[in-house]
């Protein structure tokens, strides 16, 4: 019963697939459905996607209402709705993911930062799986146009939230990166508390509130816990932990740009700006960690980050 990369894991399953899929998962987005879907042989006679697709589900962005269309206009594709759904489960028959990861491009690991997830690969004949899905198709219903227009019209009435789940991705692009965009991280807690607007320039405010957006810390959080869980979010991306490898023998601007524009794929002259942020972030969210060389544009590891 391996475990597997649930990006992979998911495209695999489904590029193996003979003619039947079925995909359950509370949180949906729009482009990981179309991501997964492009990837589904000819011979594939039914797709079927159980989802919760609450009104609330649809407000706050961590499910979209757009995959009615992106299932139901698949040849055999129907998409049915459980209101209690929390399992996460990818079928091709023969094999069966189960686990955490729902079907977004951050609990598949295709946007960072990324959920720590996990799916582990079970036969499609293991005791009682073939009986749970039945019953779960039995008790849930069958999204019709009717029903989504519904679900929208009481979305469109529910007061959107400050700061979005992380299921919410912020570009429709695969395996995009997300790097911090605010040039005074000292000042992301204020932002997060609901101030800051007159206290920092326009751009840096903005900055702040998509950087909060991507990091989506939770509400009612105290200063530590808050500075705790940015750290948290930033040890766990691989580029960051690249960075950290790199700083051992000290990293000079120029060595940051290209790494910069090769992990993120743009151009060196404009890495120049993402890493200037950067190091802001790293000197203030590690300052025992990382320090800057007097006089020379050069990162330097001066111990390991701590472990939360």
């Amino acid at each position: 019963m391996p475990v597997v990369d649930p990006g992979k894991g998911v495209i695999d399953l489904v590029l193996s697939s003979d003619n039947r899929i079925v995909i359950a998962a509370p949180y949906i987005k729009s482009h990981s459905l179309r991501s997964l879907i492009a990837h589904i042989p000819d011979s594939i006679t039914e797709f079927v996607c159980i989802t919760r697709w609450l009104p609330e589900d649809i407000a706050s962005g961590v499910c979209d209402i757009e995959i009615f269309e992106d299932v139901t206009n698949l040849r055999g594709g129907e998409l049915r709705v459980h209101p209690h759904l929390h399992a996460k489960f990818y079928s091709n028959t023969n094999q069966c993911l189960v686990g955490s990861a729902n079907l977004t491009g951050r609990g598949l690991g295709w946007h960072t930062p990324a959920n720590v997830e996990l799916l582990v690969a079970l036969p499609g004949d293991f005791p009682g799986l073939s009986d749970w899905e039945a019953a779960l198709l039995e008790s849930s219903v069958t999204a019709t146009k009717e029903l989504r227009d519904q679900i929208l019209a009481e979305a469109d009435r529910i007061q959107k939230p400050t700061y979005y789940s992380p299921e919410v991705e912020e570009s429709e692009e695969p395996n995009t990166i997300w790097v911090p965009t605010c040039t005074v991280p000292d000042r992301l807690w204020k932002v997060y508390q609901g101030s800051g607007a007159d206290s920092i320039v326009t751009s840096a405010y903005d900055a702040a509130q998509s950087d909060l957006a991507a990091l989506s810390p939770p509400l009612g959080l105290d200063q530590a816990l808050f500075e705790a869980y940015v750290s948290g979010i930033l040890k766990q991306m691989p580029f960051i932990s690249e960075i950290d490898s790199l700083a051992s023998t000290g990293v000079t601007d120029l060595q940051a740009h290209q790494f910069l524009s090769e992990r993120l794929d743009i151009e060196v002259t404009s890495a120049e700006h993402p890493w200037r942020v950067l190091k802001l972030w790293l000197i203030h969210y590690f300052g025992d960690s990382y320090r800057l060389e007097t006089g020379q544009e050069v990162l330097v590891k001066g111990k390991e980050i701590p472990s939360r």
